[in-house]
């Protein structure tokens, strides 16, 4: 095993290591059954991919295209507090305003800021996309499903509005058939007017101006991240209009984004710890002209299901203590060999970086036994592995056991 004594208390190396490793297809039509059991998701590269069914070597998930592949990387991750869906995406741009600012840009920008305000209030939250990503809307909606959270929120800014208005055209739309995400709807539409009624512009709103549910001619949801996700607590934002000049100049600004991130932390805040009913609600309506489906048409996958695999042989002892050791820290075979080639790499950069410490020492770990462990690695975590293979004057499969054996020895001494 390891002959290296480590120059710092092992439980804070492996906290420091946890930050540094830290730091689609047109949707169909048919209603979600509100009685799947939510799998979660698996994590890889900032991306959330849902869990459709378990499988004994690796989960089958969907990509953010929605297709169904094994996905043997990643991190599992199986609920959250809040989910946030920048809507739109890659080639679905959304509404652009004069000065060529683009909604998808700026979606995603206020859900990032979004995300910070309420992780600092305590909440664990993630994105449906951290990226200009390409994805339909029943992938946005089946990653709300595999999380079961508290709230899903997806962030718009609105377009075509005309008339005149004293205030701020805020609409939030919610579930028909959902109290809580009527009064969810009726508290942010309060925050995000409230916040915007603050700045001197000349406004333009329409009839819909205030919380209300947009339906189809059966009178079901109309927009398909409500529709698709019926069990989820749900709501859609759209705040100002971007195709009125004005309004877009306003929204490049990065205060006034912060703004409206701000205030919509502050009213998840408001629905998720008080009673408060909320405001500013109108009658639903009828929209036979709108699908809410999305444009997933052309979406095109990185080949996902090719990433690099690598398999570490182990012999029987082995593999039972890394077996045992996964199961302390909650965590895969797989990720103990992922994460631990990671926290070599992150060690070796602290041992670059401290004149009195030796380089490190590691036996090289025989990988030929009868019990295999298979990692698949992304192209940039690829790199890491290479790295730590060449630093240590080993083959990847050998830096990928030592990885694990690593992290055996500290789930051992956190235990």
């Amino acid at each position: 095993m390891l002959r290296r004594c480590w120059p710092f208390p092992v439980a804070a190396l492996l906290v420091l290591a946890l930050t540094a490793a830290g730091a689609a297809a047109d949707e169909v039509g048919g209603d979600a059954d509100p009685d799947r059991v939510p799998l979660g998701v698996v994590m890889l590269d900032g991306i959330a991919f849902p869990v459709v069914e378990e499988h004994p070597v690796a989960p089958i998930v969907t990509t953010p295209c929605t297709n169904q592949i094994r996905l043997m990387a990643g991190t599992r991750l199986d609920t959250v507090d809040i989910v946030i869906d920048p809507g739109h995406g890659g080639p679905e741009t959304g509404s652009v305003g004069a000065n060529r600012l683009y909604e998808r840009d700026l979606n995603l920008e206020v859900a990032l800021l979004t995300e910070q305000e309420l992780t600092e209030l305590g909440y664990s939250v993630t994105l449906t996309r951290r990226t200009d990503l390409h994805m339909p809307i029943r992938q946005r909606s089946a990653i709300a499903r595999a999380l079961a959270p508290q709230v899903f929120i997806s962030i718009h800014h609105n377009g075509g509005a005309v008339r005149p208005s004293d205030d701020p055209g805020t609409e939030t739309f919610h579930q028909v058939n959902n109290p809580d995400s009527r009064r969810l709807a009726g508290i942010l539409y309060e925050e995000i007017q409230e916040t915007f009624s603050a700045y001197d512009v000349e406004w333009v709103d329409t009839v819909h101006q205030g919380a209300s549910s947009r339906l189809k001619a059966a009178g079901e949801d109309a927009y398909g991240v409500l529709r698709l996700a019926p069990e989820v607590t749900s709501v859609i934002t759209e705040a100002l209009y971007m195709s009125h000049s004005p309004e877009a100049r306003l929204m490049a600004d990065p205060e006034v984004k912060a703004a409206e991130a701000a205030a919509l932390a502050r009213g998840i805040d408001r629905y998720l710890t008080t009673d408060d009913p909320g405001s500013g609600f109108r009658r639903s309506f009828v929209d036979p002209a709108m699908t809410g489906t999305g444009t997933g048409v052309g979406c095109v996958d990185p080949d996902y299901a090719s990433w690099a695999e690598v398999s570490s042989g182990y012999t029987e002892a082995e593999h039972e203590a890394l077996i045992a050791a996964a199961d302390r820290l909650g965590r895969s075979p797989d990720w103990m060999q992922r994460f631990g080639v990671r926290t070599l790499d992150f060690f070796s950069r602290l041992d670059r970086r401290a004149s009195d410490v030796s380089s490190p020492s590691l036996r090289t770990p025989d990988v030929s036994g009868t019990m295999v462990v298979t990692s698949s690695w992304t192209e940039r975590e690829r790199e890491v592995l290479r790295r730590v293979a060449d630093l240590y004057g080993v083959t990847e499969a050998e830096a990928q056991k030592l990885g694990a054996e690593l992290m055996v020895v500290l789930a051992g001494r956190l235990g």
